[in-house]
């Protein structure tokens, strides 16, 4: 492979573009082709064509129509990263159609992209050391996570468990708030919590919950009968209920003590 190798991305999504700046001003060989475009410059075929490494980024026709086509297209020793969304098991299916060492599961290291400045991509797949020595050259840092299609993928969607449960966790209590007239008050104890906190604050978090599962479940009841006054249904409370319920049924939390 070449040391300044011609990169193709397919597809078109603001994590695409963004990878797209870091590669253009590293001065990278790159062509990029939309097939969801009303009128896409070039053809799929010659954005493959002798690529070394081909970037799936998005597409409204689907990550494993798009694989379908790149597949038979690629170079014996080129490489097919795919940045689309999906589950661990679509990337393992779709990763059948490559030959060993070709495909590549790669996700961002974070759930929203800050600037391209310090962008993290994280990567998965036999050929995923190939990726990295021929990336970090040119302006990507790239994560090394296993030889395993669909594991960079897992690492993602399992933040996106942590991001989206704490946005709505605060979404839930500013709304319940709201309902008694508190907004502004709970807005801010939002943000103060958020300042004090560190990764102390998660390990807390575990140990006073297995500690003291009982008292916990007490202080919701209390949550629920205050919220039922104001008329507020809760969109975090049944899962809350239900976790603690696990727990008091004797579910083990990871981690809750210190090693």
């Amino acid at each position: 492979m070449t040391a300044n190798p011609k990169i193709a991305i397919i597809g078109q999504n603001e994590t695409g573009s963004k990878v797209a700046g870091v590669l253009t001003r590293a001065g990278a060989s790159l062509i990029r082709f939309d097939p969801a475009s009303k009128s896409p410059a070039g053809s799929l075929e010659e954005a493959v064509s002798g690529a070394d490494v081909v970037l799936a980024v998005g597409s409204s026709t689907g990550p494993s129509k798009i694989a379908d086509r790149v597949a038979p297209l690629l170079r014996d020793d080129a490489l097919y990263a795919d940045l689309n969304a999906g589950t661990p098991a679509t990337k393992r299916q779709i990763a059948a159609q490559f030959p060993d060492g070709s495909y590549l599961d790669v996700t961002m290291g974070q759930q929203d992209p800050g600037p391209t400045e310090g962008l993290v991509m994280d990567v998965a797949g036999t050929g995923a050391r190939r990726l990295i020595e021929l990336f970090e050259p040119i302006g990507l840092t790239l994560r090394y996570v296993s030889d395993v299609p669909g594991e960079a993928t897992a690492r993602h969607l399992i933040r996106g468990l942590l991001a989206n449960g704490i946005a709505g966790a605060v979404i839930d209590c500013l709304w319940a708030a709201e309902s008694m007239g508190l907004q502004s008050w709970a807005y801010q104890e939002v943000l103060d919590e958020f300042e004090a906190s560190s990764a102390e604050t998660a390990r807390q978090y575990l140990s006073g919950t297995a500690q003291h599962i009982k008292r916990r479940q007490i202080e919701i009841m209390d949550v629920v009968a205050m919220l039922n006054e104001t008329g507020y249904e809760s969109t975090m409370l049944p899962g809350i209920e239900f976790n603690y319920g696990r727990l008091l049924h004797g579910k083990k939390i990871p981690f809750s003590k210190r090693p």
